[in-house]
Parts: structure tokens; sequence; C-alpha cells
């Protein structure tokens, strides 16, 4: 009897232990597998990839206050531009109903933004120099200019890093691809054109002339002279083309680029909204990052800035170079550039098409701006596979890339010297 109850005590604690141990290898057998996946897909353990996939707008920052949420998420959209624009667009009513909440917050209260301070900061003043604007001087450049088309002036932008062709999948080699572009500005409008060229030389320039004047022509202006710098834009055959469609131009002194200040001042306005762009979508999205895309960032850089209204007079530079009115739509519909897009696979956007039960139905791209030949709806997505860029339509925007891995460890390389001016 003593040996029975011996047994039966013997086999109830062998039990109770395979029990337990099975409890703790079927633990540690999950817990590792759900450790590996983790390490696999996102490249680092559980707890830095769940704050990592978390964005600045996430409701979980209580860094941010709600009202600075809105005004940041409206700084992305519209190209980084100044907070104290973006609240003077909401009392204009230009944006959505959400942001006439920053009426009620002070211009002080904004927030800070990363790419704004890798791309767009300069020296601090030593405090003890004072500049003073002649106010008798202001606008002077511009001045008597009273139609769209009396006078544009044009420069050019160069940059170190070749851009790649908008028609190929950017696997060109570097003496086939952009090395700059010709800015063109009106004087009475403020609106911006641009035109990339392979090369700078006299041919590439011209074909850049005649393709804003078509342009121009589209929207019913026609140019009547030019101001530029020296340069190429003094080489004969390009004189020879502007005498030929009875224009005039213009040149600046030699060591004077002041006089040619409005051209200036665009090429820099929008080079360093073009490089904060780049730097956020490379700060939020690292594994895409690519600095032969800055055509495509200059291009939306010069699209948003035609159609943001002015600060003071509340009027965008395209609806006085068109003498048109514009409902600001477009602002209320743009994402932040270099965001994730998800594109709807080609055989579902007919109807009637089909796709095997298990595969996916979409694919990712990124958002590179809007084309310039289709509906405000439709907009260029790069093909991360193909390296192509196409017009899509079904397309659903990941706008804060939330879902996206980055480690927000190291600020980007390869921006600070991107272009220089000539």
């Amino acid at each position: 009897m003593s040996v029975i109850c011996y047994c039966a005590i013997v086999s109830w604690i062998f039990l109770e232990s395979s029990v337990l141990l099975t409890q703790v290898f079927f633990k540690i057998s999950f817990y590792g597998i759900l450790w590996g996946c983790t390490h696999v897909l996102c490249g680092s353990p559980t707890i830095p990839t769940l704050k990592a996939l978390s964005n600045v707008l996430h409701p979980s920052n209580q860094n941010l206050t709600p009202t600075q949420k809105i005004w940041q998420r409206w700084h992305f959209k519209l190209g980084h531009i100044a907070y104290s624009h973006i609240q003077k667009l909401a009392l204009g009513g230009f944006l959505d109903r959400v942001s006439m909440g920053l009426l009620r917050t002070k211009i002080a209260d904004h927030p800070k933004c990363a790419a704004c301070q890798f791309g767009k900061q300069t020296r601090l003043p030593d405090e003890t120099t004072t500049t003073v604007k002649c106010e008798d001087h202001l606008g002077s450049l511009k001045e008597g200019q009273l139609k769209p088309g009396d006078r544009v002036f044009c420069d050019q932008l160069e940059s170190r890093v070749c851009g790649r062709l908008l028609h190929t999948s950017g696997r060109e080699p570097d003496k086939d691809r952009f090395c700059g572009a010709t800015i063109f500005v009106d004087a009475t409008s403020g609106y911006i054109h641009v035109e990339f060229q392979v090369t700078m030389n006299a041919t590439d320039s011209i074909n850049a002339l005649d393709s804003f004047e078509r342009s121009s022509l589209h929207m019913g202006v026609s140019v009547n002279s030019y101001h530029t710098d020296n340069g190429i834009f003094k080489s004969k055959r390009f004189v020879h083309e502007i005498m030929k469609n009875s224009q005039s131009i213009r040149y600046s002194g030699v060591g004077s680029k002041w006089q040619n200040g409005v051209s200036e001042g665009a090429i820099s306005i929008i080079a360093s909204r073009a490089r904060t762009l780049m730097i956020h979508a490379a700060l939020n999205w690292p594994e895409v990052e690519d600095a032969s895309l800055w055509p495509l960032a200059v291009s939306h850089a010069v699209q948003l800035y035609n159609h943001t209204p002015n600060s003071s007079s509340g009027i965008a530079p395209i609806e006085v170079f068109t003498r048109t009115t514009s409902d600001c739509q477009f602002l209320r519909n743009c994402h932040p550039w270099g965001c994730p897009a998800y594109v709807l696979q080609p055989r579902l956007t007919s109807e009637g098409g089909k796709l095997p039960k298990w595969q996916p139905r979409s694919r990712r791209g990124q958002f590179v701006g809007y084309s310039p030949v289709h509906a405000e709806s439709v907009s260029l997505i790069r093909n991360l596979t193909t390296g192509y860029v196409s017009p899509q339509h079904h397309i659903i925007f990941d706008d804060w890339c939330e879902t996206v891995y980055s480690t927000h460890e190291s600020p980007p390389s390869q921006w600070n010297d991107m272009c220089v001016f000539q």
C-alpha cells in the first residue's frame, strides 16, 4: 500500500512539473518568436520599435499640444512655410475648419520643426550690427511693371548633385542627368517658373526660354522683356532668340547681382524649401532617401509657392499671373512631399478587374508631387521597385509616415551643400 502511494505521489509531481515546464517553454517560445519577428521586420527590439513607429504627431506625444499638432500638420503639407503665414491662411479661410483654432494661439507658441532646423538654419546675429532697409528703394526693381509679362527676371540654379530625369527609371549616367535649372520670375505677380537642364549651354537655355513662353501663352500672358545676369544670357544665340521674338533684354552690372535680386531671392526661397522637403522625407523614411530626386522637390516647392496666397495681400501669384481667382482647394488637398502612398493595383482600376485572393491589392510608392498635365487630383508616385515616376489617381496617402520605420537617430548626411547659385 505504501509503495502504491509513493508511486502516485511521484507521478503527480512529475505531471505537475511537466505542465509547468510546458507552460514555461511555450511562453519562452512565444516571446522568442515575437522578438524575432520584430527584430527581422524592424531591425530592433520591441520597445524601441514601438517608440520609433510613433511620429511626433501621434496622440501619445505629450510634448505637443493638440493645437501645435494642427499647426505642424499644415506646416508639413504646405512645404514648411512660416507658422505666421499658416495662421494668416487660417484667418483668411483658405484652410479647413479645424485650422481656425490657430487664431486663438500666439505665434510664439508654434512648435519646432526638425527638418527646418536642418534645412534653413543660418548664423545667429552678432547683436552689435543693425541693418536698416531704405524704404524709398524697396520694390524699385518691380516699379512700373503693372501687367504680367511686362518684365521677367531670369537666373540659373546649379546643383552639384545630378538630378534624375523625370521620364526614366533614374538609372541614367550622370552626363545625361539634370545639372541645374533656369528660373523665371514675373515682376508683377511674383509667379515662378522653372525649367530643368542637362547642360547650362545656350541651346538648353534657349529651349528653357521657349518652354516658358509657351507655358505663358497658354495662360494668356505674352512676355515683353527680360532682366538677367551676364554669362550665358549674353551669348549671341540667346540674344538673337530674344530679338527674333521682338523682345528686349537688360543685364545686371558686373558684380551687381542685387540688380537681379528678384530672381536671386526666388532661387534662395525655392532651393531652401526643396532642401527642407527632402530632409523631412529622409528623416521620416530614410530607406528610400535619394538625393537625385531634387528636381521633383524643386517642382513641388514652386507649385506650392505659386498656389499659396501672399501673406500680405491674400492673393496667390498664379491668380495675378493668370488674372483668375482660385478656391485654394489645391492647398487643402496637399500632402507632405516624400510620404508613403499606397496605389491600387492596375488590374483593379478597371471595372471587373480581379486578383488572386491572397495577393496584395495595392503597392507602396513614394509621393513626389503633382502632375502638371493632369487634374489636381492626379499625383506623381515613384515606384520603389522600378524607379519610374507615373501619374496615379487611386491612392491612399500616409501623410505622417505611420506605416514605415525610422529611428530618428542621425540627421541626413547629403544636404550640407546641395545647391550653389550662379
